[in-house]
């Protein structure tokens, strides 16, 4: 089976793939994605964590960075490279995503795995909201940011997120159609979330067996 999990900022994505993933003995695709894009277009895995995540906010970069195994300090004087480097890593994130989950059993967190995936019998498509306060707290207790700065990434990142469902994938970011479970996390609490989650995707195996 394969489980994607999109989410609005905030909406606890990272703790509810982790614990979902960790219920059902599966691999997280996650922090080894900048890696293995890294390998295959001949550059850091830094750089590829940078571009990958242009959308999101200094403190997503950071843990872009860490999650790439990258200790440096973010730099805005790095060097850049050219302009259609950027398609390249989209192109070979979407690559990495299709292989890993031909092999099944993964949790993909991010990167709009369902909507490059599609519809396909093995596959959970998750997609996780939240009260905007609650995601609020969340933002400034994890990142120690203010409410003005926590509110501004919240509004800023959510629209990226929807900018490039709808551009590249052609799916309304979050409209129930384009997913099997809209889940509200602030409602049933990040293990409550991971509880219903793995029960879906119990339940899917079991409909396919």
């Amino acid at each position: 089976m394969i489980v994607t999990i999109s989410r609005e900022y905030g909406a606890a994505g990272l703790a509810v793939a982790d614990g979902v993933a960790h219920a059902l003995g599966y691999e997280l695709l996650l922090d080894d994605l900048p890696r293995t894009v890294a390998a295959r277009l001949g550059t850091s895995a830094a750089e590829v964590a940078e571009r990958a995540a242009s959308e999101a906010s200094l403190a997503e970069r950071i843990l872009a960075r860490l999650g790439a195994g990258t200790a440096e300090v973010i730099s805005m004087n790095e060097p850049r490279l050219p302009g259609d480097f950027d398609e390249s890593v989209r192109r070979e994130i979407e690559r990495t995503i299709r292989e890993r989950a031909a092999a099944g059993n993964v949790v993909i967190l991010g990167r709009n795995g369902g909507a490059m995936l599609g519809a396909r019998p093995d596959l959970v498509r998750v997609f996780l909201t939240g009260e905007r306060e609650w995601r609020l707290a969340r933002i400034m207790e994890s990142f120690g940011n203010s409410r003005a700065a926590a509110l501004a990434d919240l509004e800023r990142i959510d629209a990226g997120r929807r900018k490039i469902a709808r551009e590249r994938y052609k799916v309304g970011w979050g409209e129930a159609r384009f997913y099997d479970i809209l889940l509200d996390a602030s409602r049933f609490g990040v293990d409550g979330s991971i509880e219903l989650v793995v029960t879906a995707v119990r339940a899917a195996e079991g409909a396919r067996s």
